[in-house]
């Protein structure tokens, strides 16, 4: 029998489902789209994250790349940190005996180990820019599973919080350079941190209701997870360099003499 014939096609027409349409460039993350160049898919995902996390994140293709999402948060998270340690360099002696003013963190940590865990980590950042993004996937991931079900891979999870984390991310990166070139308070970081975590919130609970095709409630409800994680982390080692801390006292001695 010709497989042209009005009998095949109708077999097929009955048994094979229809392909549905490719989705258009509307409906995925810029980044994932295959034209553009890099920074300018960069910026139109940040765009397109911020303003509608609904409808950006109603597809999730899979498999994960999760190396192009970690790109895209390094390059909104490193070139203000590139800038932080020339400025660095270039502001700060190592061998100047000056006096170095007082902190609040001093009197739980003696200030050497303040100071020499305050560099580690700065020099650590490109390390904890992965380890955020796949602890915070996996803590969503699993709060997701516990409220109901878990519908996509844990790599899909990672996609949603890891964007979501973008403007937050861009966030940080700037107040680092004001806390490490400059004495800052604490009620001023710790407000400007707490704005960026809201936004977060919001876009996390809808890239993870929408990956997931889970309620949105569920979802804010499933971001707090990955919230407390960021939030835990950054005010830990921003506690190191804040000039002052609500609810601890400034030590005795306004000065630090090594």
């Amino acid at each position: 029998m010709h497989l042209g014939s009005p009998r095949v096609q109708g077999y097929n027409s009955r048994r094979v489902p229809p392909i549905s349409p490719s989705p258009s460039s509307a409906q995925l993350v810029p980044l994932e789209a295959p034209t553009g160049g890099w920074v300018s898919k960069c910026v139109r995902t940040l765009v397109a994250v911020v303003r509608s996390p609904g409808r950006t994140f109603a597809r999730c293709p899979e498999p994960i790349d999760h190396g192009r999402i970690l790109r895209f948060v390094a390059t909104l998270r490193l070139p203000l940190w590139a800038v932080l340690l020339v400025t660095l360099a270039v502001t700060r002696d190592p061998a100047d005996p000056a006096p170095t003013p007082m902190r609040p963190i001093y009197l739980v940590i003696e200030p050497e180990l303040a100071q020499a865990l305050s560099s580690w980590i700065v020099m650590m950042v490109p390390v904890g820019v992965p380890l955020v993004y796949f602890f915070g996937g996996l803590i969503a991931h699993i709060g997701v599973a516990l409220t109901g079900g878990a519908p996509r891979s844990i790599g899909a999870s990672m996609r949603a919080v890891g964007y979501a984390m973008a403007p937050l991310y861009l966030l940080i990166a700037a107040l680092d350079v004001g806390l490490y070139t400059r004495p800052m308070a604490g009620e001023v970081y710790l407000g400007a941190l707490g704005g960026g975590v809201l936004v977060f919130l919001w876009l996390a609970g809808w890239t993870l209701a929408r990956t997931h095709r889970i309620s949105v409630a569920r979802g804010f409800l499933v971001a707090l997870l990955p919230a407390v994680l960021i939030t835990a982390v950054t005010v830990a080692r921003a506690a190191l360099e804040l000039a002052s801390i609500p609810g601890m006292p400034l030590p005795e001695s306004p000065y630090y003499v090594p």
